[in-house]
């Protein structure tokens, strides 16, 4: 996942803003953001999509809560 446009980190989990064009979600900056996917970083370094096209505040409640595997 590039670093490209607004990332909160919330409970080790990366809350990505996203909004969407013609042809596909592409990132973009907090005013821009249509909704939020959350990625889990990897010991590898990778990032695995583990919710998307939600709102901030359910991104943000979707890292907080206890029953998230991190």
């Amino acid at each position: 996942m590039p670093q490209k446009g607004f990332t909160a980190i919330v409970n080790k989990l990366h809350i990505q803003a996203m909004r969407s064009t013609p042809t596909r979600d592409v990132h973009a900056h907090k005013s821009e953001a249509q909704f939020f996917h959350v990625y889990r970083k990897e010991s590898s370094g990778d990032m695995t999509l583990l919710e998307r096209n939600l709102s901030f505040d359910s991104a943000a409640d979707f890292c907080l809560a206890h029953g998230t595997l991190h």
